[in-house]
């Protein structure tokens, strides 16, 4: 154990014993109070519940004295409302009496005005038929069978039997909340403390203080279980106006249910003399601990502050970046010393590996650029994926975007390869881990590209994916030289068959224009050779920049006669890449080897117009616009079909170099429009 420690431990062990008789009193000085003021709260809430049934007990002798009188029992409604009427006075907290038949049809009352309906429906009055006892109602909003609109009231009833034992109605009475509510606080209520007495319904009939506000309100379930309960303690909560107090509950039987009393104390009155106490000696007990660590911070500080000083000066120095520093440990207690020569062991060790680590991430990071290729993982705790500087370039992203969410990357993803894709990501995540796929995507430059992906899912203990790590490959050069390779795979066998058309067209043009044999074979021969160098000019295209007024010039050259004008070629110079110089002789051969057998070279009389320029587009890249018309030649008529030529036409256009291909047979001669971005 270090100095430090040794002298703070020692500091702690001298003020324990005083605070773990501070602990120990505090808390037995706490649980006395306690069970004080629970057993206090317990017997006031029964001290409530005894006046309670006093009010109660008196109500049930006025209303049998009632009962007893004739003029009650036989329903003669003026005799009995002037005896109600006169005894309504002598007990002003009951605000109404009310007889009624089996029917709930008001006989006679204390109001002077008569009721329209019945109260059969009342509560109170069902209970006291099926009881045939005296019986306590709930709380009542008004009490209209007697008279009282819009003032709260707690209704009592007892059962009118006649002097044959017959039962034949009911007299009701109104106790006044208000009045029970300001009895209770004269009779029952502690200083600061609270009073709640609640109906059978857990309705709220009486609350000290604030009785305004919460009467009518229901008390929680919770407090209404407790209530219930007939070994019920006391109850620590916070009330409905928001002050913490110590509950006390009591129950109050009254037929045919019971009531609820509950009688509060505030908790911070209650324990404010211990707590005045205990702030006291937490106070004592804190000056005494700061006294004894100030002490040992003051002893240690000779000892331990300066070593540690100079140790935390290297570590600042390395993290800054100073690999050379190292901490002096001469001065310092020996366990410092061999602290201090620990550390500078492991620097050594850590800056060694440091140059091992930056030179092995060279390496790595030059093959990967080498090989356009990138690394990526993914998070499954967070879902957030990550990429390398590489990684983001592949994908057509900024080098110093290194994050990025599943929705944006298969917003990168091509449409058509995107669901499946993730069909596979997902795979891989439920199966061993491993994953591989090829795909394309489309960078925010409108550039297609192929990657290949090849991962691996890392799992925890429990089998959950936690991390997903890869990495991408650019294969946009050999997917489009396969793509190219079967294009001039289908284009050879495609040539082969137009080459023998071609060749018997001119051989039939020829003849027919040709006075005798020997101008016949001159021409035919001539007309072969320049096919034979269309086709050369192709093949050397594939490797180096062509001009597209040479590829033009070759293609059309076995149809052109000195001195006619069959052919119209006008257009400024330009120079095309190898890529564009192979898909537009292509495309040109097409063009002309249909105008031979279908169109204005397929008659002595048919002429070609060719027109292209260069202008800017809206993303200010240069485009390619070629018209090619034909005139005077066969009717021109859509095709039935679309065949090798016209999807070799568009594939080239659309699909290798980026353009639009327009297509119209007006009866003159077909037209083409194409345009193309140069590279």
């Amino acid at each position: 154990m270090t100095l430090t420690r040794r002298l703070l431990l020692l500091a702690l062990i001298s003020v324990l014993p005083a605070i773990a008789i501070w602990t120990y009193t505090e808390v037995s000085l706490r649980r006395a109070r306690e069970a004080e003021i629970s057993d206090l709260v317990l017997r006031q809430a029964r001290l409530a519940g005894s006046e309670l049934e006093r009010v109660l007990d008196g109500i049930q002798s006025l209303l049998i004295a009632v009962d007893e009188t004739p003029a009650v029992r036989r329903f003669e409604a003026e005799a009995c409302n002037a005896y109600l009427r006169s005894l309504q006075k002598k007990v002003p907290h009951l605000l109404a009496f009310v007889v009624l038949d089996l029917e709930g049809v008001v006989r006679c009352r204390n109001a002077a005005a008569p009721a329209a309906e019945t109260f059969g429906h009342r509560v109170y009055f069902q209970d006291a038929l099926a009881t045939r006892r005296f019986v306590a109602g709930q709380y009542t909003p008004d009490f209209s069978e007697g008279g009282i609109e819009m003032r709260p009231v707690l209704p009592f009833a007892l059962p009118i039997v006649a002097e044959d034992g017959r039962t034949v109605g009911v007299l009701a009475t109104a106790l006044d909340l208000n009045w029970l509510d300001q009895n209770l606080k004269l009779r029952a209520l502690p200083p600061d403390g609270s009073l709640t007495v609640a109906d059978s319904g857990g309705t709220i009939v009486a609350r000290e203080p604030l009785h305004d506000s919460y009467i009518g309100k229901r008390i929680s379930y919770d407090v209404l279980a407790q209530a219930s309960r007939s070994d019920a303690e006391s109850l620590r909560t916070v009330t409905e106006d928001g002050i913490r107090r110590i509950i006390g509950h009591a129950t109050v039987q009254v037929p045919p249910r019971v009531m609820y009393v509950a009688v509060g104390l505030p908790w911070k009155e209650a324990f404010e003399g211990i707590n005045r106490a205990a702030q006291r000696g937490f106070m004592l007990i804190g000056a005494a601990l700061v006294l004894a660590l100030s002490l040992s911070a003051l002893t240690s500080r000779a000892f331990v502050t300066t070593s540690f000083a100079a140790m935390t000066d290297g570590v600042r120095a390395w993290r800054q970046g100073n690999y050379r520093a190292r901490i002096n440990p001469r001065g310092a207690p020996r366990e410092l010393r061999i602290l201090a020569e620990a550390f500078n062991d492991l620097m050594d060790d850590v800056t060694e590996r440091q140059h091992a680590l930056q030179a092995s991430e060279e390496q790595a990071r030059l093959a990967l650029e080498a090989g356009r290729m990138g690394t990526w993982w993914y998070n499954h705790a967070t879902g957030l994926g990550g990429l390398s500087a590489q990684a983001a370039g592949l994908l057509g992203l900024p080098a110093e975007k290194r994050s990025i969410t599943v929705s944006e990357f298969r917003s990168l993803v091509h449409p058509d390869d995107s669901e499946r894709v993730l069909d596979r990501m997902r795979a891989a995540v439920t199966t061993d881990g491993s994953y591989e796929d090829e795909y394309r995507i489309r960078t925010p430059g409108g550039e297609t590209r192929w990657l290949s992906a090849k991962g691996r899912v890392f799992f925890d203990p429990q089998n959950r994916p936690v991390t997903f790590v890869g990495v991408f490959h650019d294969i946009t050069d050999r997917k489009r030289a396969e793509s190219q390779q079967k294009l001039l795979l289908g284009e050879l066998n495609h040539r082969v068959k137009n080459t023998l058309a071609t060749v018997q067209s001119i051989a039939s043009q020829t003849l027919r224009t040709s006075p005798d044999l020997s101008n016949f074979k001159d021409a035919f021969e001539g007309r072969l050779m320049a096919l034979s160098k269309t086709h050369d000019l192709l093949t050397r295209s594939s490797w180096r920049e062509a001009r597209l007024r040479d590829i033009v010039d070759q293609e059309l050259a076995p149809y052109r006669r000195s001195g006619d004008e069959r052919v119209s070629i006008l257009g400024p110079p330009v120079t095309l890449s190898p890529r564009y110089a192979i898909n537009f002789g292509l495309v040109l051969h097409e063009l002309v080897t249909n105008a031979v057998k279908y169109g204005a070279l397929s008659s002595p009389s048919g002429r070609i117009e060719i027109r292209w320029s260069v202008s800017k587009g809206e993303t200010g890249r240069s485009l390619l616009r070629m018209h090619w018309q034909e005139l005077d030649g066969p009717p021109a008529r859509p095709p039935r079909r679309q065949g090798f030529g016209s999807r070799l036409i568009r594939r080239s256009i659309e699909g290798e170099m980026a353009g639009t291909v327009s297509v119209a047979f007006p009866p003159t001669g077909v037209v083409y429009d194409l345009t193309i971005p140069l590279e």
